[in-house]
């Protein structure tokens, strides 16, 4: 139950990140104080929309999944809510055309925008997160297996992005959904170390210069502390125990 309950943690934690993070673009693409800021702002929401449609919706309905499972047998039928739940969440992912077309959009259209340039930019605003992580005490661990995810996926984008302009375009787009997931996926963790990054000093404020048992009871009795530390938790688990299944989805494609 805790494996669930935390699988179920981390992505809800970074799902809703990711949905504000693309609010907030909204909101910069209109009140920007620069035309330069304002378009950037536009073209990160191009890229992004595949995938805070697709992702979030196919992975809102594996919660979902996940929650009935927590139930057991209970879970299944309709005195408890998760049943309903369940079912009502599986028409997000059919209700734009189907995933499999967002993910084909995001292949064949956005990831050459500008010749890769706002694909470039985004891997971009994900290092800046990282290097902040790598100064964080407590972060550089994570910091380090996130970079490395990063990169392949890079990697992968401009073999999947030369393919899919060659002969070979049919096998690119089979691709297609994977890499929105794998892309997806990195989003998370991106999402969860920048929590992490704020969290941890937080923590660090709360608990400073108590030993070991002295800083467990206090994360256990304060509130505040208990929740900064679930946010780092919620991004190692997910860096070290999510990303390396990525790593084998983009080693696949």
């Amino acid at each position: 139950v805790r494996r669930m309950l935390l699988w179920m943690k981390s992505h809800v934690e970074g799902m809703r990140s990711f949905v504000y993070y693309v609010a907030r673009l909204f909101d910069t693409e209109t009140i920007g104080e620069t035309e330069e800021e304002r378009q950037a702002a536009k073209d990160m929401i191009e890229l992004l929309t595949p995938i805070v449609k697709s992702y979030c919706s196919d992975r809102g309905f594996d919660i979902t999944v996940q929650a009935m499972q927590v139930y057991g047998g209970y879970g299944y039928i309709t005195e408890y809510p998760v049943e309903r739940l369940m079912r009502d969440s599986k028409i997000h992912s059919l209700y734009e055309g189907t995933n499999g077309i967002q993910a084909m959009d995001l292949l064949g259209r956005k990831m050459a925008m500008k010749q890769g340039a706002v694909f470039m930019n985004f891997l971009g605003e994900i290092q800046q997160v990282i290097a902040r992580a790598k100064e964080t005490e407590g972060l550089s661990e994570s910091a380090g297996q996130m970079e490395t995810v990063v990169n392949r996926l890079g990697e992968v984008a401009m073999q999947l992005g030369t393919m899919a302009m060659s002969a070979d375009y049919k096998a690119a787009f089979g691709h297609a959904s994977p890499f929105l997931t794998a892309m997806g996926d990195v989003i998370m963790g991106w999402m969860l170390l920048w929590r992490a990054t704020i969290a941890a000093p937080r923590l660090a404020e709360l608990t400073q210069g108590l030993d070991h048992a002295a800083r467990l009871e206090k994360i256990n009795k304060n509130k505040n502390a208990a929740f900064y530390e679930g946010q780092v938790k919620s991004a190692e688990y997910f860096i070290h125990t999510i990303l390396p299944i990525t790593m084998g989805n983009l080693n696949s494609i």
